[in-house]
């Protein structure tokens, strides 16, 4: 009988397969059909070279046009135009298509990080082989290394998570810790308690060590970046009496970093993340910077780099820092954590920020200007590789094309070696006058001038509204016309035209008073393509003493002019 039954059901089961099977080829726009049509041309689609990813951890609101977290500067300033749905992972993934440069959000923490660059590496809609990969965060900082608004290559990352712990009421009494390393059974001591010839081994994540050629060339070229610095930070500064590199305005400096998913903070801490840095690398990892998602992120891109999908020497670390890691001597941790987490933030926020993408993008800019040479040999080898056969007949052939003189702006920006500025479009400066005695102003001494190359581009056209103490004369160079709103203390608009035909109306100098609210804007479809002027700055230039323009504040103090306010500010 059992027999017989089993006979029946297979012949149920033909049946239906049968069915299935002539249902299915009958109905050939099914969305089952309509599906794996749609995954097969998508994977024979070419997939996108990316140049340079960007990785941020967080951003604060939108990515556009509100208070910037770690991503929106990028967004903008890479003019990160393209969206790709991205929801295996925290944030979608924005890309330049032109210049290859791809900006992603990981979310916070270890974990997210880890999930996000994975994800990343096996998403077959891009060709990351060849990626750079350029993690630019915030970050808190030992005040023994650094200051607020500094930028920080790192050459190691530390895990601070991976540990063993007994609780602090728990702990011996001779101990200055509960919390030790894996596979051991104390506190780190003062003194190694290894030999000399046995060394620590990181062999579950506790530590890793980055390409340090690469940070070494991606510092030597960023290092003379001009920082941001506000009134603010200098007040914290000061309290860092017994700690000279924390009074120190922003620099940028080479340390390495610690990644651990609790906020800590304190003298005790910070101390022990110097000891556990210094254990896990045998001495070589000097701790400077705190963050969370590090080790989880460069453990993915070591099973990437395994897989062939991505290439882990291409990895680097920017990180800059928000806060001191510790209290002054005239606070308790637990008061100064309060104060710097309370309702007006880090008090290096705004600058770390700006720094992280002031700093960073001087190497993806290089990067992308470099590509036909940086895609094959890392930049520090570059110089080592001689060109091809045919590409040394090219450069050793004379050409009788005509010569465009028209430079385009990726070539003026190249070769002026500008940078993003916060405004908007590109700068560097030129003059400093540290030669002469400073002048004493109201905010400080200052120098008697400063002077800079300031660029707007068709693919950055804005230079968005700010006002500066000092005055401000604008000399025109070349490219097309630029036309300055200028909004006075007595609510009048003033609109001029620095242009290169002044039989057209155009002047070829300007100056602005300080106090006055200032944007700029070029056409996106004018002859160049980036309009180039010069501006000398009395008394000297400082970030302390220029102001970007909140939207709604200055909406409220202009309510005339609305509607170019909104299309001016962030």
């Amino acid at each position: 009988m059992l027999k017989t039954f089993s006979k029946s059901l297979q012949s149920i089961s033909t049946i239906i397969l049968l069915s299935f099977i002539v249902s299915a080829c009958q109905n050939n726009t099914s969305p089952l059909t309509s599906s794996r049509t749609s995954q097969q041309e998508s994977e024979e689609a070419k997939p996108l070279e990316i140049k340079v990813v960007v990785v941020t951890m967080f951003e604060i609101g939108e990515d556009d046009d509100d208070k910037p977290g770690e991503f929106q500067m990028w967004k903008e300033g890479q003019n990160l135009n393209t969206r790709y749905a991205f929801p295996m992972s925290h944030h979608d993934i924005y890309v330049n298509e032109d210049t290859g440069v791809m900006g992603i959000v990981t979310g916070m923490g270890t974990a997210k990080a880890a999930a996000a660059i994975m994800a990343l590496g096996l998403d077959p809609r891009f060709d990351l082989t060849h990626a750079y990969w350029l993690v630019a965060g915030i970050a808190g900082v030992d005040p023994q290394d650094a200051s607020i608004g500094s930028a920080v290559w790192a050459n190691w990352l530390v895990d601070g998570d991976l540990a063993h712990e007994i609780d602090a009421r728990e702990i011996p009494k001779d101990w200055k810790s509960g919390y030790f390393p894996l596979f051991s059974v104390e506190p780190i001591s003062a003194e190694p308690t290894t030999p000399s010839d046995e060394k620590v081994q990181a062999l579950n994540g506790e530590a890793y060590q980055l390409n340090t050629q690469l940070t070494k060339w991606a510092y030597e070229l960023s290092k003379d970046t001009a920082l941001s610095d506000y009134p603010a930070m200098y007040e914290l500064r000061e309290k860092y009496i017994n700690y000279p590199n924390a009074r120190k305005r922003p620099f940028v400096l080479i340390g390495d970093h610690m990644a651990a998913a609790t906020f800590w903070h304190g003298k005790l801490l910070n101390q022990w993340a110097n000891d556990w840095s210094a254990y896990w690398s045998n001495g070589q990892a000097n701790f400077v910077t705190s963050g969370m998602e590090d080790t989880g992120s460069y453990q993915s891109m070591i099973y990437l780099d395994n897989a062939q999908k991505a290439d882990k020497s291409r990895f680097m670390v920017l990180r800059a820092a928000s806060n001191y890691s510790m209290q002054p001597d005239s606070l308790t941790a637990a008061n100064n954590l309060a104060m710097e987490s309370g309702e007006n933030g880090y008090a290096g926020m705004q600058s770390a920020l700006e720094s992280a993408y002031s700093v960073g993008s001087v190497v993806v800019n290089d990067i992308v200007a470099n590509w036909e040479t940086y895609k094959d040999a890392l930049p520090y080898e570059a110089s080592k590789v001689a060109p091809d056969e045919d590409t040394l007949n090219e450069i050793l052939t004379p050409t009788t094309d005509p010569v465009d003189a028209k430079l385009s702006a990726e070539e003026l920006i190249k070769s002026l070696n500008l940078t993003g500025h916060v405004e908007g479009g590109f700068y560097r400066q030129t003059f400093k006058a540290d030669h002469r005695p400073m002048l004493s102003t109201e905010h400080g001494d200052r120098v008697n001038m400063t002077s800079i190359y300031y660029l707007l581009s068709a693919k950055s056209p804005i230079g968005h509204f700010h006002m500066n103490r000092s005055d401000i004369m604008h000399y025109f160079h070349v490219g097309d016309p630029i036309t300055y709103y200028l909004l006075n203390q007595d609510g009048s608009l003033e609109t001029h035209i620095l242009g290169p035909d002044p039989t057209q109306g155009h002047e070829m100098q300007m100056v602005v008073k300080g106090g006055t609210w200032k944007a700029s804007k070029i056409s996106t479809t004018g002859d160049y393509g980036y309009g180039l002027i010069g501006e000398a700055v009395a008394p000297g230039f400082e970030y302390q003493d220029m102001q970007l323009a909140e939207q709604a504040e200055l909406v409220s103090t202009y309510p005339q002019h609305s509607d170019l306010i909104r299309t001016l500010t962030r």
